[in-house]
């Protein structure tokens, strides 16, 4: 029988509700009729302990050699153990969760963000972007602040075209959570049934998955059998720029090159993403949209301006600071919120050159200095989450409640401090990419004592929920190596067998070579892992993860020969 589970579900009998305990702290409670809560936290879990006033059993998620994943129980009386079958991993009416259940895709990436309410109707671009409908790609290719998820959201929202929406973030690196996340956004949002994609997610997570051609291509035709519809789908992949992972790259290239005549990528990146450009532009297959188009004309920045600022700036102002900042969204931005509360604005006008590094005293000195501390503070703190609601912000600011944490994020979203809600009910948020990265220059500046504190505490608080993933990123960051290991030990099995060896290799190449000889079986592990999908992939892959497989084995090897060494010493010094 397999290991102990982690959790446990426990009946109370007192208040006729399910607790939900992990390492024995109470993280949840389950009424008998929240039957989406219950589904929601199952799909995130592979084994738990069952415990109500007939009996207990210990529940496990299981593959079955020909294939499909179910739910057993394990159940021992007088010293004999009985299995019995329950079920699928989760009913038929849950098919998107039961596929996502070891990365839940968050419904606030499946969806354009909120639209902030200064906002300007821009035409020209919006007519620019229905060219995405002519082409099967479109790239938006701009830095940080001008706008890009803005434009999209916006065009979105007015489109008659089946839209499907997914936000990237630095964990899609991993092939099999990168094509997860986008068959979840086409199921979402491109008008395909609940059951689109089972199949290919089946591949993916398999322990042994074929080439990623041969998959993609059962992506494509599942895309293709749909019934002929009159409007196009449009898939809108924002962030692009935080894929590395060469794999991702190559089965986007075959994913474009064989693209169904009725979908239509747009793809959101500060670069310029690793794919054929220009090939596709020679061929007449790519929109292009880059700074030079979406930069601010003076028209469209006096209108924004004049959303923000009262009395308006002048033509002659306006005409200065698009010169100053060349039409960057996210200068004008800054710049009118010291415009709002400065009387001198000639002599900032004057000072205001938009370079990067005054942006980063300019948000330190005009923007920061000018909180209270307590708003300053909860920045500066929560500024290492790439996703905040108020529960993680509880946890990272130690704040004695969580509906402290609520208000506090509602506060700046009303204050306009580059604070994004991704969804409608204004429970989760993520920061304004470059006033977070303002935000941790100035933490590691100033209060480079606490950075790894507040990792820590945000490792915790995932560790807690079961977003293994995020807790081992912020253990490593706070150098937290033994936590980060433990973490790796107990759950380099579900990587594995989601296809995220390489994820977890990552991981553990970032951990000390004095951990290398108690953690030694993580790493042969690891390589074992490595080198089982070695044959699955291209042969620059294999290249690189048998350095890897290699590298992990030296380490192991030099830790325990620094140990018998260590022994040999202290054996000789006694005798």
């Amino acid at each position: 029988m397999p290991r102990v589970p982690l959790h446990a579900l426990t009946w109370s009998r007192e208040q006729n509700l399910y607790e939900l305990y992990t390492q024995g702290q109470l993280q949840q409670r389950f009424r008998p009729a929240e039957e989406a809560a219950w589904l929601a936290w199952l799909g995130s879990v592979s084994s738990f302990a069952f415990h109500s006033p007939g009996g207990s059993l210990n529940v496990y998620l299981e593959r079955r050699p020909r294939g499909g994943v179910y739910w057993y129980a394990y159940h021992t009386s007088q010293g004999r153990t009985r299995k019995r079958y329950l079920g699928p991993l989760l009913p038929e009416q849950q098919p998107t969760q039961a596929r996502e259940r070891g990365m839940l895709v968050l419904s606030g990436r499946l969806a354009p963000p909120r639209l902030p309410n200064a906002l300007v109707e821009r035409e020209r671009l919006l007519s620019a972007l229905d060219g995405a409908l002519a082409t099967p790609l479109t790239l938006l290719s701009a830095a940080a602040g001008w706008g890009k998820t803005t434009l999209l959201s916006a065009w979105a929202g007015r489109h008659t075209a089946q839209v499907a929406w997914l936000s990237l973030d630095e964990l899609d690196n991993s092939p099999t959570r990168f094509w997860v996340s986008l068959i979840a956004a086409l199921r979402h949002g491109g008008g395909y049934a609940p059951s689109f994609g089972e199949t290919v997610m089946a591949l993916l997570e398999s322990p042994q998955p074929p080439p990623l051609s041969t998959i993609l291509t059962a992506l494509l035709q599942e895309l293709e059998s749909r019934e002929a519809h009159p409007t196009p789908i449009v898939l809108i992949l924002d962030d692009y720029q935080v894929i590395e992972e060469q794999a991702i790259h190559q089965g986007m290239s075959f994913f474009l090159e064989h693209l169904p005549a009725q979908v239509h990528l747009i793809l959101a990146s500060r670069v310029d993403p690793d794919l054929p450009l220009a090939r596709l532009r020679v061929r007449g297959q790519l929109t292009e949209i880059r700074a030079t188009e979406i930069r601010f004309q003076e028209v469209e920045a006096s209108q924004y301006l004049g959303q923000m600022l009262s009395p308006p700036l002048s033509e002659a102002e306006v005409r200065r600071l698009v010169s100053r900042t060349e039409g960057w969204i996210a200068g004008l931005h800054l710049a009118a919120l010291t415009l709002q509360k400065r009387a001198d604005r000639a002599a900032f006008l004057q000072a205001f050159t938009g370079s990067q590094r005054y942006l980063l005293d300019y948000v330190q000195e005009e923007i920061l200095a000018r909180l209270p501390t307590s708003v300053r503070d909860f920045l500066l703190h929560t500024a290492i989450l790439s996703r905040l609601d108020a529960s993680v912000c509880q946890a990272v600011t130690a704040a004695p409640e969580r509906r402290v944490s609520q208000q506090m994020l509602e506060w700046l979203e009303r204050a306009n401090l580059f604070l994004v809600s991704l969804d409608e009910e204004r429970r989760s948020y993520r920061l304004h990419d470059l006033f977070r990265e303002a935000l941790l220059s100035t933490l590691h500046t100033t209060h480079p004592e606490r950075v790894p504190v507040l990792h820590r505490r945000a490792a915790s608080f995932y560790e807690a929920q079961g977003e293994w993933a995020e807790a081992i990123t912020h253990a490593l960051q706070a150098a937290d190596y033994s936590t980060a290991a433990r973490l790796m030990e107990q759950t380099v099995e579900q990587f594995w067998l989601r296809g995220e060896a390489a994820t977890i290799a990552r991981w553990v190449l970032a951990l000390p070579d004095r951990l290398a000889g108690e953690h030694a079986r993580l790493l042969l592990t690891t390589a074992l892992y490595l080198l089982t999908t070695v044959v699955q992939t291209t042969r620059e892959q294999r290249e690189r993860r048998s350095q890897e497989a290699r590298q992990l084995m030296a380490r192991v090897e030099a830790a325990l020969q620094a140990q018998t060494d260590e022994t040999s010493s202290q054996i000789s010094a006694t005798g």
